[in-house]
Order: structure tokens, then C-alpha cells, then sequence
């Protein structure tokens, strides 16, 4: 297995990225300790691991996991990484259903899907097969829009990728962790593209609650967080959000 690339976005927090994808979780530091927002590719959690030990901690060191959604790049690790740091788990009720395996489909269907790998170019057929994560988590919280967890993160629901797709905003450095609500390419806000977006309306009603923070930092689920300039460019996805340009194809 290779490593996730590991790096710092602010201070106090590192965004764990994967090959795969470039599939984004995150680490951040809080004064009870290491809160990990969304949970890695892997069932077996090793990349969420990995960069654990990279930083110089270790399992006992989190204190929590928040699920934004639960695709499989997203969710996959939530369950091994759970049961190795006895942390609790936080997502949105209407995400339930598939991340406790509820809604997974049995028969040849899931069986394609146990069978594709976790990273690699099948990771959407995957999720799309299967319809859950490999390995169920149960929810210890279940979140709330406008909700405060653990004294730090503010709970924005955010469907439209998904049904139950949550951001959570880090009030201390004004940070939005925001999963797959919306991408961020070259240092600029964007769309998610259109194909693995479910409702575009409620999507875009969804960009426009997290443009209302004052945003210091974007932390999104794939490629690279916005670090410079983020006022402005909020500002300008905000006006972009306003207007009637039509969604792109591919964000």
C-alpha cells in the first residue's frame, strides 16, 4: 500500500491526500485532541493510519471522526478507524441507511462491488454498486444543521451529492470541510461536476450556506484546499452562485 501524501494546510491542520482520485481527508489538531473529518479509501483504514504515524501520533490520540457523506473514498476507513481509536462517530442521520450497510445491495450486484478494488479508476462504479462502504459504521451522534460539535464545528448541511451530505465549518480558523458539497481547482472554487451531482438545485442552494461564513481556508474532498486569497475568491463564487450561469459539465 503507498502512503497518502500528508501536508499542512494551517496550522493545526493537515489534509491527508490520496493518489486515488486525490481523495482528501483531514486531521485537525483541537486542545482535547485530533478530529478527523471523513475517514480515508481504505476498509482496512491504513492510509488514515499511515499519516497518523507520519504526524508523530497515534490512534489514541483522536478524539473524533465526522463523516461528510457515505461515499466509499470518503467513508471506507470509518469503521476500522473507529474501532482502533474508540473515537465517536458523527454524520447525518439520512446517511445512516447506507452507512450501516442498510441500503447495500446483495447479490451479484454486491458482490461486483466487494470485488473492485478500494483506489484506482473503478472507485465510482464501486460506490455505485454496492451503495455503501464495505464495512458499516454506526453513527455515535447523529448532526444537525446549525449544530456546534465538539465546541469547534459548526454542522452546515449541505445535500445534493448527497441526500444527508454534511460541511462542517471550524470556527477557530475559519475553515470549511467541505467534502464534496464543492471542488476547489487551481486555487478557485468550482462546481462539482454535473454527472455525480444528485440535485442540482439543492447542491447549489447548499454552495451558497457555506459561501455565507467567512472563510478562511476551503478544505474540499478531492484535489488540492484553497490556501491564498479566499475572501476574494469566495466573494466571487458567491456572485458566480447568484447568477444564472448555467451548472458545468464538469464543475
Amino acid at each position: 500500500m503507498s502512503s497518502p501524501h500528508t501536508f499542512k494546510v494551517t496550522a493545526g491542520i493537515v489534509c491527508v491526500m490520496r493518489r486515488s482520485y486525490f481523495t482528501n481527508s483531514y486531521f485537525t489538531d483541537t486542545p482535547s485532541g485530533l478530529v478527523a473529518i471523513d475517514a480515508g479509501m481504505k476498509s482496512h483504514g491504513g492510509d488514515m493510519l499511515a499519516a497518523l504515524a507520519e504526524l508523530g501520533r497515534t490512534p489514541s490520540d483522536v478524539r473524533a471522526i465526522l463523516v461528510t457523506h457515505w461515499h466509499n473514498d470518503h467513508a471506507a476507513g470509518a469503521a476500522e478507524l473507529a474501532e482502533v481509536t474508540r473515537a465517536p462517530v458523527y454524520y447525518h442521520q439520512t446517511e445512516a441507511l447506507h452507512l450501516t450497510r442498510v441500503k447495500a445491495f446483495a447479490g451479484v450486484r454486491g458482490a461486483i462491488s466487494s470485488w473492485v478494488p478500494e483506489t484506482g479508476p473503478l472507485v465510482l462504479v464501486k460506490g455505485l454498486l454496492g451503495n455503501a462502504p464495505q464495512r458499516a459504521v454506526a453513527a455515535t451522534h447523529f448532526v444537525a444543521h446549525g449544530q456546534v460539535i465538539l465546541e469547534e464545528f459548526e454542522v452546515i448541511e449541505t445535500p445534493g451529492h448527497t441526500e444527508g451530505h454534511v460541511s462542517y465549518y471550524h470556527l477557530p480558523t475559519g475553515t470549511l470541510f467541505a467534502g464534496d458539497a464543492l471542488a476547489v481547482i487551481a486555487q478557485r472554487i468550482r462546481f462539482m461536476a454535473r454527472p455525480v451531482t444528485e440535485d442540482l438545485e439543492k447542491a447549489r442552494r447548499s454552495m451558497q450556506k457555506c459561501m455565507d461564513r467567512e472563510i478562511h481556508f476551503v478544505c474540499p474532498g478531492h484535489r488540492e484546499p484553497l490556501m491564498t486569497n479566499a475572501e476574494a475568491e469566495v466573494q466571487r463564487f458567491r456572485a458566480l452562485l447568484d447568477s444564472s450561469t448555467p451548472w458545468p459539465l464538469f464543475g
